[in-house]
């Protein structure tokens, strides 16, 4: 049977794993407002910034996979589609804190904010989950 303390790590673990994905995904749906509303300002010059976190996350996972002894095919696949996931989420997180301070009155005064959170928190417990059973669902 585990202990307090390691149970108190755990939990200390998954709620700030959460908290940042929510936060994270928040300011994605938020970008994700300022893009359908065309007011991506300078997103042109910021890309090649969104281009270089993608690719050392791609990089980052082919030398983690590769550590974990993972087949090759699964390990470019996996590091193809966390990169992928990373620019989405990256590109349109700056882009919702940009669009959040150049209109604080779109995002606060109507309340969207907070619908944008409660969707991401239940994204960052679904991806929690997917990421903690992901065998069960493919196998």
């Amino acid at each position: 049977m585990p202990s307090n303390d390691s149970r108190r790590q755990f939990f200390l673990r998954v709620t700030v794993v959460v908290a940042v994905a929510t936060l994270f995904l928040t300011a994605s749906f938020v970008g994700l407002l300022a893009l359908l509303n065309g007011d991506l300002h300078g997103f042109a010059s910021r890309v090649a910034w969104y281009l270089t976190v993608t690719a050392i996350a791609f990089v980052g996972n082919i030398v983690l996979l590769e550590e974990q002894g993972a087949a090759g095919t699964s390990i470019i696949t996996t590091a193809t589609i966390v990169a992928c996931l990373v620019f989405v989420v990256v590109s349109l997180g700056v882009e919702g804190l940009l669009y959040t301070a150049r209109n604080p009155a779109a995002v606060f005064v109507s309340q969207t904010i907070l619908y944008f959170f409660a969707a991401a928190l239940i994204g960052s417990g679904c991806g929690y989950w997917a990421l903690r059973h992901w065998r069960e669902v493919v196998g």
